[in-house]
């Protein structure tokens, strides 16, 4: 499984809300239920399909081969995620719908491999790849004499986005940030229990522009509840990532 989500809270807050408000009348506060709430639902991205169940209608069932045929685009305001071509979907007022948005890019161009074991060949933590203000969070396979970086946003400048926040916060507006949040982890555990590890790592590398970091880490200290932080750094780049209880 690559991704999973459900309906925005905000959708049903917007439903009973504008249920109260247009409460003398029926056809109306009916309408708003079926655009907000009825339109909403739940989504499930597995390396094989994407499952689409709307609250009111029929669950939509896409097959990876057709996932890359078909155009992707987003809608902020309304957080949604639209599906083009042979197939037309929308999905709107998720909660989690960048990582379905990173999801559905990542599977039109990459293959998953299939698990020839149930045991993993390496091991994978979440990491963040700071360089001064940018910030990059991701994922690393650990190696004997080195990791392997693989970014699942695109780099952050955080004093803009401070900025940005405090600015809209001044103004009475909401600001938020729009970047597809890809799988990472959720896909690395697929290669770690494929035939061919190195191929794979190498395949999904060039597609997310993924970093090998070499040699031992500069730092590394406790971090509770068995896990070890370490740190590996270049200049002014650090990479920082949690190492797993053993």
């Amino acid at each position: 499984m690559l991704a999973t989500g459900g309906p925005w809270f905000m959708a049903y807050f917007a439903t009973v809300m504008l249920s109260l408000v247009l409460l003398p009348t029926v056809v109306v506060p009916l309408l708003a239920v079926w655009f907000i709430w009825g339109r909403s639902g739940k989504f499930l991205l597995t390396s094989h399909r994407l499952i689409w169940k709307p609250n009111l209608g029929k669950t939509v069932i896409v097959p990876r081969e057709a996932l890359r045929t078909l155009e992707i685009s987003i809608g902020t305001r309304f957080r949604s995620v639209r599906l083009r071509g042979a197939q037309k979907i929308s999905m709107p007022l998720l909660w989690k719908y960048k990582q379905l948005w990173g999801g559905l890019v990542l599977l039109q161009h990459w293959t998953p491999p299939a698990a020839t074991t149930s045991t993993a060949a390496f091991q994978v933590g979440s990491a963040w790849l700071v360089s001064g203000l940018h910030v990059q969070p991701g994922a690393v396979v650990i190696q004997p004499n080195a990791v392997r970086f693989f970014p699942a946003e695109s780099s952050a400048n955080v004093a803009s986005e401070t900025g940005a926040a405090l600015a809209g916060l001044a103004l009475g507006v909401m600001h938020r940030t729009h970047r597809a949040h890809f799988p990472v982890e959720a896909a690395l555990m697929l290669v770690a229990r494929a035939k061919a590890v190195e191929p794979e790592l190498d395949t999904l590398s060039h597609i997310l522009r993924g970093e090998t970091w070499q040699g031992p880490p500069t730092a590394q200290k406790p971090a509770g509840a068995g896990r070890t932080r370490m740190t590996y750094q270049q200049g002014s780049r650090k990479l920082t990532f949690m190492m797993p209880a053993t």
